[in-house]
This record gives C-alpha cells, structure tokens and sequence, in this order.
C-alpha cells in the first residue's frame, strides 16, 4: 500500500499532464500498474529479503547484525528503565560476545512475548523496518517511471528525493523502535523474576 500510494503521489504531483492527457487505454494501465503490478512487487520483495538484510539496510550494519547483538552492553546500560544488577540477578550472568547477546536476549524474549508492551513496539519495529526496506528501490525506481511518463530531469530527482528522504526517515524510526524493542523486554526481566529467565546451572557429576 506505501509503494502504491507513493507511486501514485509521485507520478500526479510531478507528472500533472497524466489526469487531463492520458486516454482511457493508458489510465487504464496506470490502474493496473498501481493497483495489480506494483503491490505484487512489494510484497515479494518483503517476503523474499531476509529479516538480516533488512536490519543491514536500516542499521547500516554488516550483514547478520540485530539489535539483539548489542542489548546487553550498549543498550540495555543506556535505558534508565533497566537496572542491571537486578538484570543479572533476575536472568543470571550476562553475555558480552554479539552472537551470544543476541541468542540469550531471544531466550529472555519468547517469556514475555504476548505481553501488551512488546507486542506494541515489535509491530511499529517491523512497520519501520519494511517502509524503510521498501523506500530504498523507489530512489532508482521513481526516477525511472517518471522518464517513461514523460516527466523532466528536475521531477526526476525531485521524486528521487522524496524516496530518499522517506527511506532516511523511516530507517531511523526502525532504528529507534528495534531498540527499543529489545530494551523493553529486559526493562521486564529487571522489574520482576520472570518464570524460566535465570541460566540453568551445571549439574555437579554425581560420583561413581
């Protein structure tokens, strides 16, 4: 719907002899690029991308980054919401390796995961993340579909712009609800002993 809406506010914003010139064969096929064409295209590239090559291009991160990698030693110290000693006594000892913070933030994740406050944010953090990810081709694409619609050189990059300017805005909107998505879930951790939370200690081997 975002790519539809955009595409269509683009090409009558920057293109105004389409409504007045076009026949009816031609409208007719702006009806079917908008309506049929390019939301089947948006949703295969949101379905198709990995959720890593998302976060990449929100984060502008090396592949396979979450926000998840960093929760525990540069996030979650950061939130005056989380206080860490009752963090590591509520959950136990804290990661410091990437893969290993986001893998145990996981953990601590799926025991709290219907509650209201990550439902909320984790929606906004994914809505972010997929405007942002679907923003970033209509910077080459807009330009594009405005040269075979006939437009001028200044439309062009006025509608490059535009793309750009929506990408930039809805990656830092991703940027700040992935955070805070991950920092709401360990503000519970610390609050209360949640069920399940704490690191299962090693079994002492019984002797022979």
């Amino acid at each position: 719907m975002l790519a539809t809406a955009d595409l269509i506010v683009v090409l009558l914003a920057l293109v105004p002899g389409i409504p007045s010139n076009a026949s009816l064969a031609q409208l007719g096929n702006w009806r079917l690029l908008t309506t049929v064409v390019v939301p089947i295209g948006v949703l295969l590239l949101v379905n198709v991308l990995p959720h890593k090559v998302k976060c990449m291009l929100v984060y502008w991160k090396p592949y396979g980054w979450l926000p998840g990698c960093e929760v525990f030693s540069r996030f979650a110290p950061d939130d005056v919401r989380i206080d860490m000693a009752n963090l590591t006594k509520n959950v136990g000892p804290l990661p410091t390796d990437a893969g290993a913070q986001n893998a145990r933030w996981y953990q601590l994740y799926k025991l709290v995961e219907n509650q209201i406050e990550i439902l909320e944010v984790h929606r906004s953090f994914l809505m972010y993340r997929d405007m942002a990810t679907l923003s970033l081709p209509f910077v080459g694409l807009a330009p594009l579909c405005l040269y075979f619609a006939g437009a001028s050189e200044e439309a062009q990059w006025i509608g490059a712009g535009i793309f750009l300017v929506q990408f930039i805005l809805t990656a830092i909107s991703a940027r700040w609800s992935g955070i805070r998505f991950v920092c709401n879930v360990l503000a519970i951790h610390s609050a209360r002993k949640v069920a399940g939370a704490t690191t299962p200690r090693a079994r002492k081997a019984r002797p022979s």
